[in-house]
């Protein structure tokens, strides 16, 4: 193959269009992987969610384990044609648009996804699906039992990624409101040692009392410094 050759030595025979030919070649042999992966990696997830964990007897549960090992090595099998594509495209134009579009696949990114099958988790909030599902797929190859696994599939995960925007946003107006609220607690408390400066008799309370008054009188210029652009306005 012209990939295995090298460019320069084609462009200097003059054979530069086998390179323009694998590379189309390679990109389409690319994009099927990604697109089986996704198809894959979504059945997976959806064969241990509905079956797996819902196995009534031990039958159920090794014949589905059987068929999740199936996949498994369905996705092993396109996996491994990606990264050879991947190799390929690389080597016709190395360039940082095409390494950055057909990334590496890594171990990680063949994890089944926790949103599926382990919804009430801990951690949610900073998962993420890989990089690859964020490309568009040729759906229109699926057969009626895969496209309507994917769909629950992509269902799930939108809801899932909806719910930790909306946690996101909640988590952000309370920290924001938070700064206001530690402003003015901090300023009601310098207010409350000022009064009670005033209305002391003795030496020794008036100057404790403007200690505390300028400390929290401190604390409430630095929050103001702090959170000075980031604070819930309510003016």
């Amino acid at each position: 193959m012209p990939s295995s050759i090298g460019t320069t030595k084609l462009t200097e025979l003059g054979l530069h269009a086998l390179v323009k030919e694998e590379m189309e070649l390679r990109i389409g042999q690319a994009n099927d992987c990604l697109d089986q992966l996704q198809t894959d990696l979504g059945n997976k997830a959806m064969l241990y969610r509905q079956n797996f964990q819902n196995a009534g007897s031990t039958r159920e549960g090794t014949r589905t384990k059987k068929e999740i090992q199936k996949v498994v090595s369905q996705i092993n099998k396109h996996a491994r044609s990606y990264q050879r594509s991947r190799q390929a495209i690389l080597q016709l134009e190395p360039a940082d648009c095409i390494r950055e579009k057909y990334q590496e696949i890594l171990p990680q990114d063949l994890g089944v996804s926790k949103d599926v099958t382990e919804e009430n988790r801990f951690g949610q909030g900073t998962s993420k699906m890989a990089w690859f599902w964020m490309m568009d797929g040729e759906q229109g190859q699926l057969t009626s039992d895969s496209r309507g696994l994917m769909e629950e599939f992509y269902r799930i995960n939108w809801l899932k990624a909806r719910a930790r925007r909306d946690r996101w946003k909640e988590e952000l107006s309370l920290v924001r409101h938070e700064m206001l609220w530690s402003t003015l607690w901090f300023e009601s408390q310098k207010n409350r040692w000022e009064k009670r400066a005033e209305q002391s008799l003795e030496p020794g309370t008036e100057a404790y009392a403007n200690k505390q008054m300028g400390l929290w009188d401190d604390f409430a210029k630095k929050a103001r410094l702090m959170f000075q652009g980031k604070q819930i306005d309510c003016t």
